[in-house]
């Protein structure tokens, strides 16, 4: 199943938004106040659709339905994207798929992150690593938490093998909502010493709307 070029015109395209976090902004702005006043390692989030029809049927039905057709439309699209924008930049040396816990990934059968990132690694000839970084904490669903409970809830979800040695790391996921899980991982691979973080999703969801 492909898209044809007028069903791909018509798709919810996310204008203007942060570089971080992917929040929308007003035309003209780069980084948002949070992100300001709150810097995270060197992040550049590239964030393609909003969070809504046919992109939020596709995202649910590769994360709840088996359907990982869905992610080979998904990831060819960001891919696609994603050629165009490093033409003219360095590509990160590596692709990091945010894992999943073991016990949500025994329950799924799949990590719809790295589904995900198979075609953009295919079309950008960039390695996918699924192995260093690990899910360590079983957390609680997002939805519904406060931004409090968001921040602690992922606090220290991750952990990084001591062999991880990469620079600049692109890190993929099916949504951004706060954006707490990128901040979480950019904390630890600073700790490994990466220096660059490019964030790469299909999508980005009203806080309210998703976990």
């Amino acid at each position: 199943m492909d898209l044809c070029c007028d069903c791909e015109k018509e798709l919810p395209f996310l204008q203007n938004y942060c570089k971080r976090c992917a929040e929308p902004l007003s035309s003209g702005q780069g980084t948002c106040g949070a992100c300001l006043n709150a810097p995270v390692l060197n992040l550049n989030t590239t964030a393609l659709f909003c969070y809504q029809s046919p992109v939020d049927q596709l995202i649910i039905d590769l994360k709840f339905k088996n359907n990982l057709v869905s992610a080979k439309i998904l990831g060819e699209l960001l891919g696609k994207y994603l050629y165009e924008y490093y033409q003219d930049k360095t590509k990160p040396e590596v692709i990091v798929p945010v894992p999943l816990h073991a016990s949500r990934l025994r329950e799924r059968g799949y990590n719809q992150a790295l589904e995900l990132a198979r075609p953009v690694a295919k079309k950008l000839n960039i390695p996918i690593d699924r192995l260093s970084i690990t899910r360590v904490k079983s957390t609680l669903p997002q939805m519904g938490l406060s931004a409090k409970k968001r921040r602690n809830n992922i606090k220290r979800a991750f952990n990084a093998n001591d062999k991880f040695r990469y620079r600049h790391v692109a890190l993929v996921d099916d949504v951004i909502t706060t954006g707490n899980t990128i901040f979480e991982l950019c904390r630890l691979l600073k700790t490994s010493g990466v220096k660059k973080v490019d964030m790469w999703c299909p999508a980005k969801a009203n806080n309210k709307l998703i976990t």
